[in-house]
């Protein structure tokens, strides 16, 4: 029976067996399991259930005075479930196929107490002046997972997310160098907006950048770079999907985001020379990016020479990201939502952020779990991206970062990004796993040791 219950829905369980033994039961009774949910039930599951409104202690000697009358076991004697209790707990299993549902969680359980109004539990549960109706409710609709549009994401759905603006970028210190460079150069060459190309010219006029020994090795010099860009008679290539001229050209700009987001995703707090040539390089488009596509060889995984250069070891927003795909891999989804950014936080399983949700009962099983119940698979996709939500999540770590003058992002970092967007998938799986946003952000603070003004 217990192979489709989650960890947390075992928990109640043992701590229902633990409750008979302590007051020395014979048997394991639906007063028992209520005794374990209420236990195990935190934070916003607590609420959905109305047990924040239970005084534990008084339910104890509810619970106690309830089962007087039942014989006492021998300290050697084994525990059997009583015949209401299995038949709640097969109740809940039930309720997995009425509700859609994959696994047995602790809402099961309560939802099975709540309809076998004969048993003890539920009777005692009505001495509380729950509100049951609304319970019920409440809990099939958390628990119906029949409404998910099938091969899409749920972040897929939702209004794009406003991300970062160019002149944030003139904040960083060396980009706002290699931009500024890369402005002058435009205008010896007679140009009012800047290109691709002066990016990346600007990026070799600097020998100090460790970018440009890497380049080097490729035969990427300035010479030679010059001598290929004096093969382009036209700048077309810097305008492709474009009807409008801004101050850089729109393969520029596209090469700067991807700059930033290069950074995000490699946990460093500024962008650095290497953000930028591998903004290029992910851009696929203009005239630098085709200068270099025809010097570095294919069979070269540029990006990670770039990264060990870069990093004596894998950065851990780095680890955690990479973790997060492969998890979406696993799942057959190719849509890395914040969820997935979650799996890799606990996946890495050390760090700040695995700490604390260590320490709210969070773990990677039954984050798995739930989120096979909310992701469907992507048959139709090929190819991995982030949605929109879990970039505003980076975008949040980022930023959180450099206000506290990090030079990395940390676990920490995308944990408070996720507890920013109370409507993202992560934070619903983080909600129906029995914590909110409140114990998130002070589980944050406790395990940094003094605080960390977010």
């Amino acid at each position: 029976m217990f192979e489709k219950f989650t960890q947390k829905a075992i928990d109640v369980v043992q701590s229902a067996q633990n409750y008979a033994a302590q007051f020395c039961h014979s048997r394991v009774l639906s007063q028992h399991l209520l005794l374990g949910l209420v236990a195990k039930s935190k934070g916003v599951q607590a609420k959905i259930l109305n047990f924040d409104k239970i005084n534990f202690g008084e339910l104890t000697i509810e619970v106690h005075n309830s089962t007087e009358i039942f014989p006492n076991r021998k300290q050697n004697d084994d525990i059997l479930f009583s015949k209401e209790a299995r038949d709640i707990l097969k109740k809940a299993v039930e309720l997995t196929d009425e509700l859609n549902s994959k696994f047995v969680m602790p809402q099961h359980i309560a939802l099975a107490i709540l309809m076998k109004k004969d048993c003890g539990a539920y009777n005692i549960l009505k001495k509380f002046n729950i509100n049951e109706e609304k319970i019920i409710q409440n809990l099939k609709r958390i628990l119906d997972k029949s409404a998910e549009i099938k091969n899409l994401h749920p972040e897929e759905i939702i209004e794009n997310t406003q991300l970062s603006n160019i002149n944030n970028f003139f904040k960083e210190k060396i980009i706002s160098e290699i931009l500024e460079n890369a402005k002058a150069k435009a205008t010896t060459s007679d140009y009012e907006i800047v290109g691709s190309e002066q990016l990346l010219q600007s990026i070799l006029d600097n020998k100090n950048y460790p970018i440009v020994e890497i380049l080097n090795k490729y035969d990427i010099t300035n010479e030679n770079f010059n001598k290929k860009l004096s093969t382009f008679t036209s700048r077309k290539d810097e305008f492709e999907n474009s009807e409008k001229q801004i101050i850089f050209t729109p393969n520029a700009f596209l090469a700067l985001m991807l700059a930033l987001d290069c950074a995000k995703e490699s946990g460093s707090v500024g962008i650095l020379p290497e953000h930028v040539i591998l903004g290029i390089l992910k851009s696929k488009r203009g005239i630098a990016y085709k200068i270099l596509s025809e010097l570095i060889p294919a069979s070269v995984d540029f990006e990670d020479i770039v990264m060990k250069k870069m990093n004596d070891k894998i950065p851990e927003t780095l680890a955690i990201l990479r973790l997060a795909k492969e998890e979406a891999l696993n799942l057959n989804c190719y849509t890395i939502g914040t969820e997935m950014i979650l799996l890799g936080i606990l996946s890495y399983g050390t760090g700040i952020a695995a700490d604390t949700l260590r320490r709210l009962g969070i773990n990677l099983k039954d984050a798995r779990n739930e989120i096979k119940k909310i992701i469907k698979p992507q048959k139709d996709k090929t190819t991995l991206s982030y949605s929109q939500r879990a970039k505003k999540i980076l975008e949040v770590a980022y930023e959180t970062a450099r206000e506290h003058k990090r030079t990395k992002i940390k676990s920490e970092n995308l944990l408070y990004g996720i507890t920013k967007m109370p409507n993202c998938t992560a934070m619903q799986v983080l909600s129906n796993l029995g914590t909110d946003i409140l114990e998130i952000r002070q589980g944050i603070k406790q395990e940094l040791l003094g605080g960390m003004d977010l």
